[in-house]
């Protein structure tokens, strides 16, 4: 018989050692600039010692954390041309005992441009801003997924205006809410915001016309209702593809075996025409009901949706507790959850299509993908990165991290209308649905091409 040792008896649980642990680690010395760009400085320095652990560094632009890494070198980036940075390095333990300062080193930026260039500050947002979609004038139509709002918010982010709550909208108490927005392929014509969210039911997706700065709210279209909503695993990203159907990502709804039943919308990226109905193509259009919309299956939650020049369509998801993954998504491909996560599990079987890269968990956490001149760049919270990979053939570029905690939890990017990016943040407040207790931004990326 084994016996659990009583607490009393001096064994500390994890949280209670953290707690006891009030020793920081030593300075890190050695701070060395090994490179600089326009937009970039990497740096290097000696490791700390602690009496439990070092978990992470943190890079300082006076108090301003500018970056977090879990080794000893790392690059700042987004960070304006031609211009003089000063940088400190503090180590960080378990407890998040900080040590001292580091010596600091300063380095000027060049001149020029690189490809992940300058960062931006567009607007603060107290909410969490999730779909968002560009307007013919440049301005940006976004939803606000607690507060359930739909906003607009000009090209320079100086004047924001509500367009109007979309009706029907319940949150879930973690992750649900209003998440995707996506515009008409022909909105200069019709007008129509689509959106996906959650009711008091289901996960659904409906249709509204913005029009004179507002949402006509007596024009909505419930399109596709029945999707299984939870706490967590709702999925929600909407994107046109350039056949001019709908595509929706939903998540598995907390119940695995979703993934793999085609009669049920969950674990599935499904394919719409414009007016709801199922596309008469899709692969299982002749299994009748439910399997009609379904382009894909096997997928866990999934929050990421773009297409390439070549019109395929790319799709990021959130992986269990092992691996992240981006996959080239197949008409009718199954993507193996939950028998295989990223390449772990019964991944052999040969009805599986195996992803494109893989992260573990703590290094992505995708929420979102944008696409441009056939570069991918994925959003990711719990990383707090920006992973930027060039697409080649079937595969792509090793993917590499911009902006390591420079700007925490990075939820959605999309293309702007001048080649670059904008990219919104959600800390804090984000694993709930309660209105405007986030401290996010809209930022914006320059891109060299």
């Amino acid at each position: 018989m084994v016996c659990a040792i009583p607490l009393a008896l001096g064994v500390l649980t994890p949280a209670e050692a953290f707690a006891a642990d009030t020793t920081p680690p030593s300075t890190p010395t050695g701070v060395q600039v090994t490179k600089v760009s326009a937009n970039s400085v990497a740096l290097s320095w000696t490791a700390s010692t602690d009496d439990v652990a070092v978990q992470r560094y943190n890079v300082y632009t006076g108090t301003t954390l500018v970056g977090w890494f879990t080794g000893t070198s790392g690059s700042i980036d987004g960070l304006a041309p031609k211009t003089a940075q000063t940088f400190t390095v503090r180590a960080m333990d378990a407890a998040k005992n900080l040590s001292p300062d580091s010596a600091p080193v300063t380095a000027t930026t060049r001149r020029g441009h690189d490809s992940v260039g300058q960062v931006t500050t567009i607007a603060p947002e107290t909410d969490v801003p999730w779909g968002l979609a560009f307007l013919p004038d440049g301005s940006a139509l976004y939803g606000d997924r607690d507060a359930q709002t739909v906003n607009r918010l000009s090209r320079d982010g100086k004047a924001k205006t509500l367009a109007g709550k979309v009706p029907g909208v319940v949150g879930t108490n973690g992750e649900g809410g209003l998440l995707g927005l996506e515009l008409s392929p022909h909105f200069r014509w019709d007008h129509w915001v689509y959106l996906y969210h959650t009711s008091e039911t289901d996960n659904r997706i409906v249709r509204i016309k913005y029009e004179h700065g507002a949402l006509d709210l007596a024009s909505e279209q419930v399109l596709l209702s029945g999707i299984v909503k939870n706490k967590f695993h709702n999925g929600g990203r909407l994107r046109f593809g350039p056949d001019d159907k709908l595509y929706a990502s939903v998540g598995d709804g907390q119940t695995s075996a979703n993934a793999q039943d085609v009669n049920s919308l969950n674990g599935k990226i499904l394919r719409l025409n414009p007016d709801g109905s199922p596309a008469a193509d899709n692969p299982f259009y002749a299994n009748g009901g439910n399997a009609r919309y379904v382009w894909s299956m096997g997928h866990r939650n999934l929050e990421g949706l773009a297409f390439d020049s070549h019109g395929r369509l790319w799709e990021s998801e959130f992986g269990n507790s092992i691996l992240d993954e981006l996959n080239l998504i197949e008409k009718g491909g199954n993507y193996g959850w939950p028998a295989c996560e990223g390449t772990v599990g019964d991944c052999a079987n040969p009805a599986f299509k195996a992803p494109v890269r893989t992260w573990k968990v703590a290094d992505a956490s995708p929420s979102g993908i944008a696409i441009v001149h056939d570069t991918i760049y994925m959003s990711a919270l719990r990383g707090e990165a920006l992973w930027v990979m060039k697409i080649d053939g079937d595969t792509t570029s090793t993917p590499v991290a911009y902006f390591h905690g420079k700007f925490g939890r990075v939820r959605t990017v999309e293309p702007s209308p001048d080649c670059g990016l904008w990219i919104t943040t959600s800390n804090g407040g984000d694993k709930n649905n309660i209105p405007d207790d986030t401290n996010a931004q809209f930022l914006h990326v320059s891109l060299g091409h």
